[in-house]
């Protein structure tokens, strides 16, 4: 039996719930609640021969957009590393938040892996663990376990392999379709650029096409399944169509360039700015996201467990944190106000007095 875990993160409403269920269940329907924190779910595999192996697969999910992006450590930690790939998926109906929500939950995972690193460095058992998985991932992205031909090239100090595969979802293409196929061409490309150098894996889907929900499930399985890998003949990489680039098939010659006068005057060294300053042209400036960033998540979006006493409990409690935040405001204020120097006096000058001369004694008599 082999376990593979899948840890799903992204936007708010960008399909990550509908994903977990389409891959469980292809056909199944049900309407979805919004997740409001951690959700964790399961799914087996039946191996159909002699054996009758059965392989689990863990799926997680973390609510909330970017408002709580250090539950990430909860299930991507030391004991799981060989078997966790974690899932981006962005939100295709609002294009100008894609780049966004990638390099955000990039920039997470980094982060983890190098918190990962120095506990695994300080136990005997997991000392080489985080080598083993680079060079792992490195063959993997390569062939026939050669590095990848990018990565001996002039760019390879761009590449940033990690120990946990990485897949970035696009979902909702149903919506993006219609884009005109310039805005298609810059989005395709600006997406297989960053998924190739962090050795990503890159799919458009959509929970209304059944080819993409089927292409979804291919380039998953692969890293939570044995014996599944997706073939690498069967990328699709036109912009007209709907994206499947498996990690390793992608060449950056094949990517391109924007066109230079699609960039500022004061020329970028690195080309991912060439490609991020022409999405930004293309699609808007690209917001910075950070934690705790967006509305907080709505623990009961309809309502349906209202109950009087809880909520008269907790407005109460709400009231008296507000009122304890403005005496901690107050507080600060009058502090600062305390330890601030007083003003340097201006001091004016006495005027000088002139002692008047003597009168002689001629003059006094």
């Amino acid at each position: 039996q082999s376990e593979g875990h899948a840890i799903f993160v992204g936007t708010m409403s960008s399909g990550k719930s509908t994903l977990i269920r389409r891959f469980k269940n292809a056909e199944k329907d049900d309407e979805l609640q919004p997740t409001t924190a951690l959700d964790y779910s399961f799914a087996r595999t039946v191996d159909k021969g002699k054996t009758g192996t059965k392989d689990v697969a863990h799926f997680w999910e973390l609510g909330g957009g970017t408002s709580l992006p250090d539950l990430l450590d909860v299930p991507l930690n030391e004991n799981n590393l060989k078997s966790t790939v974690l899932v981006i998926v962005a939100d295709l109906s609002k294009p100008n938040e894609v780049m966004a929500c990638v390099q955000f939950w990039l920039r997470k995972l980094e982060k983890r892996m190098q918190a990962l690193e120095q506990i695994c460095k300080k136990e005997p058992k997991l000392a080489k663990l985080f080598d083993m998985l680079r060079e792992r991932s490195i063959k993997r992205f390569g062939e026939g376990g050669e590095k990848h031909k990018d990565m001996q090239g002039p760019l390879s100090h761009m590449f940033k392999v990690h120990a946990v595969s990485v897949v970035i979802v696009a979902n909702k293409y149903d919506e993006f379709a219609q884009k005109a196929p310039e805005l298609k061409r810059v989005m395709s490309r600006t997406l297989r650029f960053v998924a190739h150098i962090n050795g990503a894996s890159l799919v458009y889907t959509s929970q209304n096409e059944k080819q993409l929900i089927s292409n979804f499930r291919q380039v998953v399985s692969q890293y939570l399944f044995k014996g599944q890998q997706v073939r690498r003949d069967l990328k699709v990489v036109d912009h007209l169509k709907p994206l499947m680039v498996p990690a390793g098939s992608d060449l950056i010659l094949d990517i391109g360039t924007p066109p230079m006068e699609s960039v500022d005057d004061n020329k970028p060294s690195d080309p991912l700015q060439y490609w991020l300053q022409y999405f930004e042209r293309c699609f808007g400036p690209i917001q910075s996201l950070v934690a705790d960033e967006g509305p907080a998540f709505i623990l009961d979006p309809k309502g349906q467990y209202k109950e009087a006493s809880v909520d008269k409990a907790l407005t109460c409690k709400e009231e008296d944190l507000n009122m304890y935040r403005e005496m901690q405001e107050k507080e600060r204020e009058e502090q600062a106000n305390e330890t601030k120097p007083l003003p340097a006096r201006k001091l004016n000058k006495a005027p000088s007095i002139k002692s008047k001369p003597k009168a002689s004694a001629a003059s006094q008599e």
